[in-house]
């Protein structure tokens, strides 16, 4: 299957932040009389064998049927790091070894087969702000039940802003062959609508998991440091499970399993997150072509590090003789939007442990509407739904309120 893509912009860079993620894809065998392509979900009805007995439903036929084809497409990925630590840029010295492990899966490419992942799986694994593996360290797939069909891997090339990895085989290996597994269009995903995880947890491998949509638009912060919209699901997803693919009833990829909400235990509690199959889908371009990609290579980037006001303690608003509500800035990109704009960055105070912005650009409105959280600010400007060339944000700044326009092309 020939991948379509989005066409590459010119590219910004975002500062990396670091977010714990987690996803799951297996592979399960047994028969089924169901065409995964279908889609059929049906749960009502059941087929009787010879002697009476019930047998599985329709819906769980189906959910055999995508687990029979696509089961064999995922990977548990192995990742080692170690044996050489760095002091300065020359000096190496001895180093523990560290080792974990997470999911990927197969997707063909112009008749070519590669391997998606998290970029957090592999991260550890790279020279800084490269795609580039270090020499210490190993990135190794693991196929089938067993685990014993083993490939070692390269990274291709790596989006942070949306978590994203392309790696393909090296060493003389090759990636089995196995059927790629389709991707879907995410935009189309239902509330209510089933959902099919196929991974690594635990590094137990060969394990899946089924549940449903729970949210199409949740947005949480990526490993780049930006708010991405995900889809939201009740399938059971556990640490080891990043990087693994999340099916539709058909079969179709819909998103790529990448964290889970776990409210301070480590037990499942049935919310976990998936990067929409539709920003595999316009990152493909830039991974292809290898090294570091990010948000701004397919989307507007305002270029601003922002901190929501009202989280502070009233006290410290206060003292800091802040406002209640609003958007702080932070940091600017100098050769951002938000820099060409006129944005500026602030000094900072310790208040009661915590630096404070002192007199800080707010962000108030964006073209006449109020926001309130960076999150918000993001979704307009990054995922909004009608294409703009600009929008005007109300600041506050000195105590007075001006308008800036934010170049968006």
């Amino acid at each position: 299957m020939e991948t379509s893509t989005k066409q590459r912009k010119n590219p910004r860079r975002w500062a990396a932040l670091l977010v714990i993620g987690a996803l799951i894809f297996s592979a399960c065998a047994s028969s089924a009389t169901t065409d995964a392509t279908t889609g059929d979900d049906t749960e009502s009805g059941t087929s009787t064998s010879a002697d009476g007995d019930l047998g599985p439903t329709a819906g769980e036929l189906n959910t055999i049927a995508v687990t029979q084809q696509f089961g064999p497409s995922t990977a548990a990925l192995a990742v080692e790091v170690g044996g050489q630590m760095m002091l300065g840029d020359a000096q190496a010295l001895p180093g523990p070894v560290q080792q974990s492990s997470g999911s990927g899966f197969v997707i063909e490419i112009d008749d070519s087969r590669f391997i998606v992942t998290n970029f957090h799986v592999v991260m550890a694994t790279l020279q800084p702000n490269t795609a580039n593996v270090r020499d210490d360290a190993t990135i190794t797939a693991a196929f089938g039940e067993d685990g014993t069909n083993e490939t070692q891997l390269n990274v291709i090339g790596v989006n942070p802003s949306f978590d994203l990895a392309l790696l393909e085989a090296t060493n003389g290996d090759s990636i089995p062959d196995v059927l790629p597994i389709p991707i879907g269009d995410s935009d189309g995903v239902q509330l209510g609508q089933k959902t099919i995880a196929i991974g690594n947890p635990f590094g137990l491998g060969a394990t899946v998991t089924s549940g449903i949509v729970s949210s199409t638009e949740r947005f949480i912060t990526s490993v780049g440091g930006i708010d991405i919209p995900t889809i939201q699901t009740d399938a059971a997803i556990n640490p080891g499970n990043s990087g693994g693919a999340l099916l539709n009833s058909s079969g179709e990829l819909i998103g790529i399993n990448t964290a889970i909400f776990n409210a301070g235990t480590s037990a499942f509690v049935g919310v976990g997150f998936a990067v929409p199959s539709n920003l595999l889908l316009e990152s493909l371009v830039n991974l292809e072509d290898g090294g570091v990609s990010m948000v701004g290579d397919t989307r507007p980037a305002f270029g601003a590090q922002l901190g929501n006001i009202e989280g502070l303690p009233p006290a410290v608003r206060e003292e800091a003789g802040l406002p209640d509500a609003g958007i702080a800035v932070i940091s600017v990109d100098p050769d951002s939007p938000a820099a060409a704009a006129g944005l500026t960055e602030p000094e900072f105070t310790d208040i009661n442990g915590f630096p404070i912005p002192i007199n800080p650009d707010i962000i108030l409105e964006v073209d006449g509407e109020p926001v309130a959280t960076a999150a918000e600010l993001t979704e307009i400007i990054t995922f909004g739904v009608d294409d703009r060339d600009a929008v005007v944000l109300t600041i506050l700044r000195d105590g007075e309120e001006i308008e800036v326009t934010i170049d968006l092309t």
